[in-house]
């Protein structure tokens, strides 16, 4: 009969082999975290709008918000804006788990002249909505190699 058992193992090399195995497993359960798009380095974004605000007339929104200036994080001036927004029927419970999936529907090039200064009148952005619908709307700023920044402030309403 054949033994089929292995040889019997000097202690060093079963040190060995437990440390390679052991950095093999910590290797392979390591990880870096939630995978994403890629982001630029910090500084390299536009500022976020942070005084997005709208009015109602008729069956018509406006947004309406102001460049925001660079900033010491946010060196890159915005080269546009572009809108989104979500539009879910009214009679639709609200779900406090579900994701809320935002469409862009506009883009609105920045003012170059002055751009970022105070003082200067806010961008419009102008739509039509229909009734029986709750809407969410942002804006992100985006420069002139297309890298958007963080969202701007949320408005939502019913109508």
């Amino acid at each position: 009969m054949i033994n089929c058992l292995p040889a019997k193992i000097k202690p060093a090399a079963a040190i060995i082999l437990l440390v390679m195995l052991g950095l093999a497993a910590a290797t392979a359960l390591e990880g870096c975290g939630k995978k994403g798009p890629p982001e630029p380095p910090s500084g390299n974004k536009p500022p976020r709008v942070r005084d997005l605000a709208y009015s109602i007339t008729e069956n018509t929104i406006k947004l309406s918000w102001t460049i925001p200036p660079t900033t010491e994080k946010a060196r890159t001036p915005a080269a546009g804006f572009l809108i989104f927004r979500f539009q879910q029927p009214a009679h639709e419970r609200e779900c406090s788990n579900c994701p809320v999936i935002f469409k862009q529907v506009g883009d609105v090039p920045a003012r170059r002249a002055g751009s970022g200064q105070p003082g200067l009148a806010p961008l419009v952005f102008t739509q039509t909505i229909e009734l029986g619908y709750r809407y969410i709307y942002k804006v992100k700023a985006y420069d002139d190699e297309g890298i958007a920044s963080k969202d701007s402030n949320f408005v939502q309403f019913l109508f």
